[in-house]
């Protein structure tokens, strides 16, 4: 058998995507000095900037039928700025975040949030001013009768 060299993956990357005229910089890691290079960027560009701070929250999980379910990825969308922390695969979760994301002047929004919040707890991460979208905000699919 063969074994093919293979060359490590990066551990963080910075894609640009444009769609339909829009720009969006996503940049995707597992460092944690790169995430709190990410944090201190967006509250200077953006979050210092506004009066209500808003930042998207998503987390996807490790699949509930192999065992211990638990957060593997963490998803931060502000304005065109993206992080994609693999929180799992990361070589440690810094108070930096942890700190960020317990921070009550800013709203950490999301769809479904309740299970994205109980999953990080696990990290140490506490997460105390979030809102449910999808509680919020009624389906616009919903037929009215």
């Amino acid at each position: 058998m063969e074994h093919l060299a293979r060359a490590p993956s990066p551990r963080s990357q910075v894609y640009y995507l444009t769609a339909k005229g829009m720009h969006f910089k996503i940049t995707v890691t597992l460092r944690a000095s790169r995430v709190e290079r990410w944090i201190r960027a967006i509250k200077k560009d953006f979050l210092d900037a506004t009066p209500i701070q808003c930042v998207g929250l998503d987390c996807e999980f490790t699949n509930p039928r192999e065992g211990n379910q638990r957060a593997t990825i963490l998803q931060l969308p502000v304005a065109t700025e993206n992080l994609v922390f693999q929180i799992c695969w990361a070589n440690e979760v810094s108070q930096v975040l942890k700190d960020f994301l317990q921070d009550k002047t800013i709203r950490f929004c999301g769809v479904a949030i309740g299970k994205d919040v109980e999953m990080l707890s696990s990290y140490g991460i506490d997460i105390t001013f979030v809102f449910d979208l999808q509680k919020i905000i009624p389906n616009p699919t919903k037929i009215p009768f």
